[in-house]
C-alpha cells in the first residue's frame, strides 16, 4: 500500500518545500571564507571556491525544483564569490609587500656591506657604563 501526502482544507496551503543541505552548506561555507579572508587568506580563498561549486549546484538543483535553498544557494555563491576576490586581493597585496621588503632588505644589506669595506678597521675602545650601580658601597654597618 503506498502512502499518500496529507490532504489540507482548500484554504490551507501546502508545506514548503524543504531546504537544500547543499544551500546551507554553501552559504555557511562562505561565509567562512569572508570571515577568514583578513586573518588567513589562503584557506578563505579554498572556502571560496567551495561555496561556488556548492552554491551553483544547490542552485540548479533549486531552479529544476528538486530542493529548495534557492536563496541561500545564490547567498552562498554570492560569499564565496567576494571571499575569493578578497582572497585574491590579498595575495596580491602579500606579494608586492613581499616583494618590497626583500628589495629593501637587499639594498640594507648592500649599503652595510659598502660602509664596512669604506671604512677602516679601528680598534674600539670599550668604556664602561656609568650608573648608579657602578658608585662604591660603603659598609653602614660600621
Amino acid at each position: 500500500m503506498s502512502e499518500q501526502p496529507p490532504t489540507y482544507p482548500s484554504g490551507m496551503p501546502s508545506p514548503a518545500q524543504g531546504g537544500s543541505g547543499m544551500a546551507i552548506a554553501a552559504l555557511v561555507v562562505g561565509i567562512v571564507g569572508l570571515v577568514l579572508v583578513f586573518c588567513f587568506w589562503p584557506l578563505a580563498l579554498v572556502c571560496g571556491i567551495v561555496a561556488i561549486v556548492l552554491g551553483v549546484i544547490a542552485r540548479g538543483k533549486a531552479n529544476r525544483g528538486e530542493a529548495g535553498g534557492g536563496g541561500k544557494a545564490t547567498a552562498g555563491l554570492v560569499c564565496g564569490i567576494i571571499a575569493v576576490l578578497l582572497g585574491l586581493c590579498m595575495l596580491v597585496f602579500v606579494g608586492l609587500f613581499a616583494k618590497t621588503f626583500v628589495t629593501e632588505m637587499q639594498k640594507q644589506i648592500e649599503q652595510q656591506q659598502r660602509m664596512n669595506q669604506s671604512a677602516p678597521a679601528e680598534p674600539v675602545e670599550e668604556v664602561a657604563p656609568q650608573s648608579w650601580l657602578d658608585t662604591p658601597q660603603t659598609d653602614r654597618a660600621a
